[in-house]
């Protein structure tokens, strides 16, 4: 019979709609019970493994420390006194970038020349010719020495990463040594690269301050427990209670670490009902597996939800047995007993407002939501729905109570793939993420006179890639 489907078709329409949202109703009774809350959820965990595409950084800390050092006044000899001059170029290969365990390595090789000539002075006047002594010039090829730098990553209070960069190893390959006036060179020599080098480990330094220091680390940090809008669905916010940050890996040009969480996040179609103003936590370790387990206490107001679903089902029609039904208008309201009533106004071959009332229950098991002490009511001036609504109100009833009115299961992974598509899409210019979705289940479901709660847990995993651009440090900050 029609207004049977119809009246299946509408009581599942209502359920689903309980799944996720809710909307205000009028004032309650006096005698009205306490609105209640689903019990306290476990704590959530969320590893983020992340991937960074490192050579446009690689490429610019290459470009801004210089390839070449040179005395002053080169290509002429400085005179660092009465009886001796000196002069040196120092040019660095490109360098080699590694990160093991939070330990930077940047290693490149050196090619120098040197020269130097002495003479006798006497009251600081020079009284004999210079004797020079030189290595690298003429025929001569440039000596070569190894050099490498390191620096451990450390992450502060504050939740930035500071550098204490230094000069490791410096390692003559090619023997140099000039003889001026029976006095070795060899110490000056390498004293001079030494402090010429040192000038890279404050660039680094300063590379990574300058990361520090960029706008998006700088929001993220002062945000604290930030609300978040999740498209045109609601607000989440975290809640951490825990940072987790894990060792920092280099494999080739990619960075590896992971971030992570402990918390209980919340999810509301009212941002200021998940507005905390906490402080971000401290950070410890994590690992990288990327596994997402994770409760979530969600909390809609009726009048939000009724606004979406009349945003996708007003106007729509709907052929049930051969009649063309056309939904005008959807209105769900609760009540602190548990109870759900949705009332649904239609056009078509036949018009009036169809009334459904009744306690959702979930079962956790199965994954179903059923409605068994469902209530149903027509308003309408139509004499044959009329008659046919006596005739067939006990046939109606006991159909939808013994009906499972909603598969939950079966809904979420017909919707599967459009839920993973927000696991896996481009979040910034140079960021993007992909993820795979294991599992939903709702937990907990509770209407109240304002709005709806639903708890639900979710498991899957997700991973960040980023790929930052070329100008990344010239980025206003």
């Amino acid at each position: 019979m029609k207004f049977l489907s119809l009246s299946l078709f509408v009581c599942s329409v209502s359920l689903l709609v309980s799944c996720g949202s809710s909307k205000k109703a009028a004032a309650p009774a006096a005698s009205e019970p306490a609105a209640r809350l689903l019990p306290p959820l476990p704590a959530s965990q969320i590893n983020i493994p992340i991937k960074v595409y490192m050579k446009p950084m690689l490429d610019m800390m290459e470009n801004v420390a210089a390839k070449e050092f040179t005395s002053d006044k080169w290509p002429n000899y400085l005179q660092s006194g009465c009886d001796f001059r000196y002069k040196y170029r120092f040019v660095r290969s490109p360098f080699s970038f590694s990160v093991v365990n939070n330990k930077v390595n940047i290693g490149f090789r050196g090619n120098y020349q040197i020269a130097g000539s002495r003479c006798v002075c006497a009251f600081d006047k020079q009284v004999s010719p210079w004797v020079s002594g030189s290595c690298g010039f003429g025929d001569e090829s440039l000596r070569r020495v190894d050099l490498n730098i390191s620096s451990m990553l450390n992450l502060l209070p504050n939740h930035q990463v500071s550098t204490v960069t230094r000069l490791e190893n410096l390692k003559p390959i090619d023997k140099c040594q000039v003889t001026l006036l029976q006095n070795d060179m060899t110490k000056e020599i390498m004293d001079s690269i030494k402090a010429s080098v040192e000038s890279y480990c404050t660039t680094f330094d300063n590379f990574v301050q300058a990361v520090n220091n960029n706008a998006f680390l700088q929001q993220w940090r002062s945000g604290g427990s930030r609300v978040m809008p999740v498209s045109k669905y609601g607000y989440l916010n975290l809640n951490p209670t825990h940072l987790k940050v894990s060792k920092f890996n280099v494999n080739r040009d990619t960075l590896y670490f992971a971030i992570g969480f402990q918390g209980s996040p919340k999810f509301s179609s009212d941002s200021l009902r998940l507005v905390t103003r906490a402080s971000l936590p401290p950070i410890s370790g994590t690992d990288n597996s990327g596994a997402i387990s994770t409760y979530l206490d969600a909390v809609y107001e009726y009048k939000f939800f009724n606004k979406l679903l009349n945003d996708s089902l007003a106007n729509k029609p709907f052929e049930v047995e051969g009649r063309t039904f056309v939904i005008k208008d959807v209105n769900i309201r609760g009540s602190n007993d548990g109870k759900i009533a949705v009332d649904v106004s239609f056009t078509g071959n036949r018009k009036g407002v169809l009334h459904l009332s009744g306690t959702p229950v979930l079962d956790t098991a199965r994954q179903y939501l059923s409605m068994p002490d469902i209530d149903f009511a027509l308003d309408t001036k139509d004499m044959l729905v009329n008659i046919a609504k006596g005739m067939f109100r006990k046939k109606i009833i006991k159909e939808l109570q013994g009906k499972s009115v909603l598969d939950i299961a079966a809904l979420i992974q017909k919707n599967k793939a459009l839920i993973e598509a927000r696991l896996n899409q481009q979040v910034t210019e140079w960021m993007s993420t992909t993820g795979r979705l294991e599992s939903i289940k709702i937990v907990g479901l509770l209407p109240q006179r304002d709005y709806i709660q639903v708890q639900a847990f979710i498991k899957g995993n997700i991973q960040l890639i980023g790929r930052p651009p070329a100008n990344l440090l010239s980025m206003k900050h």
